[in-house]
């Protein structure tokens, strides 16, 4: 562009030099010709500045492509290797489920190897237990121990998971709940009433006269002088020979010492035998004794006293209660548990 202006301002002094004057319009061209060329050259200026700046950024991207590349190639390195181990731990993956599987195999094979024992013994105890509240039930009546022993059986049950006992307790509650509905009688009230009978046993009046006041009751002093002494032992003997006395037609039987003690041991031991029937508990015994009791009562002993009349009444009391009410049957649950354990015991 310099090249073309200078060119210009020769050729334009040439012609100046050659002709004797210079064109107006000459003259405006060529200014606007020079102010053309430059603001070109002033253009062209910012365009190669522009370029230059572009060509910095190019520069400058270039690098930050270079940098962000070897972050990717970085990334990319990274992102394999994750990759990798991301498919290691996918193949162990795939793996854990049989694992889990074979752990727990192991561990409920381990459960079931350390829980055996341990049910084999409760079950065991639950059974004793049972077994001892049937005797006791059976054969000595004893509801109040029964039940007591039943619950600690099924509290032994609860203890431990094993379904295979689910009956057993079902049936177990269905008995405890007919047992705790048994009239239970007060049999240390029923032992004290007879034992306050017994002991009542020596104040009781037994029928007839007593030999030792078939004799005189009372004597005369003897006189101070042998022959007014003689004379009235005399008189005496005399006297003793024959006595007349007006007694009840019930009570004229003699009745020695001896035998009033018979009497009242005889009762003693009626009354002992209830007692002992009570405890056992037998009711027909029960009944029989204290039965036994009242008609000797009634056979031996005056009933107008006021102490056979108390013991009579009592006595009669005693016999309206029952000992020994009906049980219900129990063994339902004992039977079904010796059936889990003889099932287990065949098992291999």
């Amino acid at each position: 562009m310099s090249a073309e202006i200078e060119s210009l301002s020769g050729e334009m002094n040439a012609r100046r030099a050659a002709g004797n004057g210079i064109s107006p319009m000459v003259v405006a061209v060529a200014v606007v010709a020079l102010l053309l060329a430059i603001y070109a050259h002033w253009r062209l200026g910012q365009f190669d500045d522009r370029i230059d700046r572009v060509r910095d950024q190019v520069t400058q991207v270039r690098g930050t492509q270079d940098r962000l590349a070897g972050q990717l190639a970085t990334l990319t390195a990274r992102l394999e290797t994750s990759q990798n181990a991301m498919r290691t731990e996918l193949r162990g993956l795939r793996e854990l489920p049989a694992q889990v599987g074979e752990l727990g195999r192991s561990v409920e094979e381990l459960r079931t190897r350390t829980e055996a024992p341990q049910r084999a013994w409760v079950r065991a105890e639950a059974m004793y237990l049972l077994d001892l509240g049937a005797r006791r039930l059976n054969l000595e009546h004893d509801v109040v121990t029964a039940i007591v022993a039943m619950e600690t059986a099924d509290a032994r049950l609860a203890t431990i998971d094993d379904p295979a006992v689910t009956e057993v307790r079902r049936l177990l509650a269905r008995e405890l709940a007919e047992l705790r509905a048994v009239p239970t009688p007060d049999l240390p009230d029923v032992l004290a009433r007879i034992a306050a009978i017994e002991a009542t046993l020596p104040t009781m009046t037994v029928l007839g006269v007593p030999a030792t006041q078939g004799r005189r009751l009372q004597t005369a002093p003897e006189p101070a002088g042998p022959l007014e002494r003689g004379l009235h032992r005399l008189s005496q003997a005399l006297r003793d020979l024959v006595s007349i006395r007006r007694v009840d037609p019930a009570t004229t039987r003699l009745v020695t010492l001896e035998e009033q003690a018979l009497r009242r041991q005889h009762l003693e031991l009626l009354l002992f035998a209830a007692r002992v029937a009570a405890m056992q508990p037998d009711a027909a015994a029960y009944q029989q004794s204290l039965q036994a009791a009242s008609a000797w009562l009634t056979q031996f002993f005056d009933v107008s006293s006021p102490a056979v009349a108390a013991a009579q009444a009592e006595i009669a009391a005693l016999r309206g209660i029952n000992i020994a009410p009906p049980l219900p049957a129990v063994g339902a649950a004992a039977r079904q548990l010796q059936r889990v354990m003889g099932g287990n015991a065949a098992s291999p």
